[in-house]
């Protein structure tokens, strides 16, 4: 009787620890799984405005989901001139605290600067952008320069998934992109770009801003060249969608 149980107890007790293991390895696959599906997150909190030679701080805070990144493998903040991004200057993050990697900057001229943070993080790059005004001076955009006339009469192209269109248009130093969804003009969403090239492993993800009527422009693509492997992915409380396609700066 005894044997009997102890046999019992011992069936019952490699139950329970290939359960244990099973699940553990569901849990594993599920964190794998959202590690492959989800972009950090970088949010760039610099002031609008400042003055001549005071210090400012920009900081770059960094996600993973829920999780904080306090891992990054890099953090620079690229800074330039509105209409001199030929002339831009890379400063690399100075102090982090926990996922918070920040950099104290004094600008010497008035004029309107972009403050573009560079993170890489787990594989990934994110490159958000602000703008800061400095001083009175307020310097209008400019978006005539000689580097980027070479854009204007490049390619439009049309891109079609389930409900989704996708018209591209190259223009000087942007790409405007028009998103129709279900027959009408997405508006209101969060729309990035997946991108990558063949050669390199790593892949860009970077934000589109809106400016109105289903349109969303990609700007400062001074730095892209050559062809590029992009996932669109556009989302809202309502809709996720993920629209492959090919690009050419």
């Amino acid at each position: 009787m005894r044997k009997t149980i102890g046999i019992v107890a011992l069936i019952v007790l490699f139950l329970i620890i290939l359960t244990a293991c099973g699940q553990t390895e569901e849990e594993q696959g599920s964190v794998e799984l959202v590690d492959e599906l989800t972009a950090i997150e970088v949010e760039l909190d610099i002031p609008e405005f400042a003055e001549i030679g005071e210090a400012v701080t920009f900081n770059s805070i960094v996600t993973h989901g829920d999780d904080l990144v306090e891992d990054a493998n890099e953090v620079i903040y690229e800074i330039w001139l509105d209409g001199q991004k030929e002339a831009s200057i890379m400063v690399e993050a100075d102090a982090q605290e926990g996922h918070i990697y920040s950099l104290d900057y004094t600008f010497e001229e008035a004029g309107v600067y972009h403050v573009q943070t560079h993170v890489t993080a787990r594989g990934m790059h994110r490159m958000p952008t602000e703008q800061i005004q400095i001083g009175e001076e307020e310097i209008t955009a400019d978006h005539s320069h000689s580097h980027d006339q070479q854009h204007d009469d490049n390619h439009a192209h049309h891109h079609h998934h389930n409900d989704v269109d996708i018209d591209t248009e190259l223009k000087n130093d942007r790409l405007v992109v028009q998103i129709v969804v279900e027959g009408d003009k997405y508006e209101s969403g969060n729309v990035t770009f997946e991108m990558w090239q063949e050669e390199g492993e790593q892949r860009d993800w970077l934000d589109l801003f809106e400016v109105g009527n289903g349109v969303y422009e990609l700007r400062d693509i001074e730095g892209l060249s050559g062809q590029y492997s992009v996932i669109v992915h556009i989302q809202d409380e309502e809709i996720h969608e993920h629209v492959n396609m090919t690009l050419d700066f």
